[in-house]
């Protein structure tokens, strides 16, 4: 007789969740013998595929930030949520994990609540899943009264923030520290110095040439909004400094956008995707980078940055009018103090970012501290730990 599969659900709607998607799944596979039926359905992107999934539809559809930029896209938002809750009763699955997005999940598990409780059939069926979310939203910063909520709809959350659980855990959801996923692999240093070379090597750089790292975002959005800022204080440090080269780190939803727009950069460039990412992040001696999980990865690679970010106006005018905290990036509000220049909305511009890099590019001392106190940062995150962030998830969840 065989047997019956033991199925997961598992929704991720952008670049960093999928990441984190893969590596869950990677250490689900573990607690598992061989030739245990296991079943991989939901939302994912490439990460999560190359490990089993089977995703309903594009991740990208769901890709989305910002209040006003998600209006044009309401529409199939909403056909998206219903078609995933359509899914979810179809499969009956014994686990169902979303990954951060919290729009589009929470919305997921209030219409599928909604379903289960009008339904006595779908009621008896759904009693015992197993429902966690990875990645605590932000109630800390904005919008506290959303635990409340997604207490109803969820057995477990996983925090990656060590402050995080008791905002939850008074409205009765397990809520468990983790770590942050993005941090459990740490760079393999005997290998810098060989990629470093081959990389400059490559573009033929000389000894007093710096690499300057450019992440210009994961979502469309972002790249219209930030990149031609990114570019501006790269002109502008090239004017002053001709020996720079910059590398510009690229997904492939944002290659075509990118490799288009770099055209209007002066200084030496090149697009950076797959085999060369690595080499370039051991390579980088500063960094231009988008607030987000791209971040934490500089400080892996202990390459000194600053940070900007913008959205349309009119959503920058909402989020600051409830918004609660003095940071964005994680670095930052970990530590509670500004270790990274954070260049948010009117600030972030050319004449600015090139203000910020110029000071830190011969700031030795600033240079060093930002390191340091990165390095402290990743550790309270989970950096050298026996237990990963993901390995504990998947522990968590099995367990719930």
């Amino acid at each position: 007789m065989l047997q019956k599969p033991i199925k997961f659900f598992i929704i991720a709607g952008e670049s960093s969740g999928d990441m984190i998607g893969a590596k869950l799944i990677k250490e689900i596979k573990t607690f598992f013998n061989k030739d245990d039926p296991l079943y991989f359905i939901g939302i994912g992107g490439e990460n999560m595929k190359d490990q089993g999934l089977n995703s309903i539809f594009n991740m990208n559809d769901i890709n989305l930030m910002g209040f006003f930029e998600i209006i044009p896209h309401i529409p199939k938002l909403l056909l998206r949520i219903n078609q995933t809750v359509k899914q979810i009763i179809k499969e009956k699955p014994d686990y169902l994990i979303t990954i951060d997005s919290p729009d589009f999940c929470f919305r997921v598990m209030k219409l599928l609540q909604k379903k289960v409780n009008k339904n006595p059939k779908l009621k008896e069926n759904f009693t015992n899943l197993k429902k966690s979310h990875i990645i605590a939203p932000s109630v800390w910063a904005y919008r506290e009264k959303r635990a409340q909520k997604i207490a109803k709809f969820y057995n477990l959350l996983l925090a990656i923030l060590p402050f995080e659980p008791p905002y939850f855990e008074k409205y009765g959801l397990k809520t468990v520290f983790i770590g942050n996923p993005a941090v459990e692999k740490i760079p393999n240093y005997s290998k810098k110095s060989e990629l470093k070379l081959k990389f400059r090597s490559k573009y033929q750089l000389k000894k007093n040439d710096f690499v300057i790292l450019v992440t210009p975002g994961s979502r469309i959005s972002e790249v219209k909004k930030i990149f031609p800022e990114f570019i501006k204080s790269l002109n502008l440090l090239y004017q002053e400094n001709c020996n720079i080269m910059a590398a510009i780190l690229v997904t492939n939803k944002t290659k075509e956008l990118v490799t288009k727009m770099s055209n209007r950069i002066n200084c030496p460039h090149d697009i950076i995707t797959g085999e060369d990412k690595e080499s370039a992040l051991f390579s980088a001696d500063f960094a231009i980078a988008k607030s987000g999980t791209n971040n934490l990865e500089l400080s892996l690679y202990k390459i000194p940055m600053i940070i900007g970010y913008k959205v349309n106006y009119l959503s920058y005018l909402i989020a600051r009018s409830f918004i609660k905290v003095k940071f964005v990036n994680l670095i930052n509000l970990v530590l509670n103090r500004r270790v990274i220049v954070e260049l948010i909305q009117d600030q972030c511009n050319g004449e600015k970012l090139f203000e910020e890099l110029r000071h830190l590019m011969i700031d030795k001392n600033e240079v060093e501290k930002q390191i340091r106190d990165c390095e402290l940062a990743l550790e309270i995150l989970g950096t050298n730990r026996a237990q990963s962030a993901s390995k504990k998830a998947a522990m968590q969840i099995l367990g719930s």
